[in-house]
């Protein structure tokens, strides 16, 4: 079977777009779901081989970039919408909110609460009568 892309930046906006969908709130994560094996499957290519396309080109890891991606759709998700962190863990396939939790500490420093926090500020901001010129 013929691979989809041929070119380290075509694998690579192949690897992004996929990333986006599944990443982007929607996608079902099925039991033992393994991305590596998705990626391989979509892109029929080798899983090194798109690793080592996506390094090329973006000078970042696939993985780092992945926990990047989970990252920011947590603060985005957390700032700017009501859901709550185990709807968000599971947007993104993690087991629970604990687990999500520990790793966005882990990764930011700053607890999901802190985003929720954030979250109020803008509400109350949004909600303060605006004085009339």
């Amino acid at each position: 079977m013929q691979p989809l892309t041929s070119t380290p930046e075509n694998i690579t906006l192949a690897v992004k777009q996929l990333a986006e969908k599944i990443y982007g709130g929607d996608f079902v994560f099925p039991e033992n779901f393994s991305l590596p094996e998705l990626l391989s499957q979509s892109l029929r290519l080798e899983y090194a081989t798109v690793c080592q396309a996506f390094l090329a080109t973006e000078d970042i890891t696939l993985e780092k970039y992945i926990e990047n991606l989970c990252i920011e759709k947590t603060k985005e998700w957390l700032v700017y919408t009501d859901d709550t962190l185990p709807q968000i863990a599971a947007k993104l396939g993690f087991h629970n909110a604990r687990q999500l939790s520990a790793h966005f500490k882990a990764i930011t420093g700053l607890n999901p609460g802190y985003f929720k926090e954030i979250r109020k500020s803008r509400q109350s901001i949004q909600q303060m009568p605006r004085k009339r010129p």
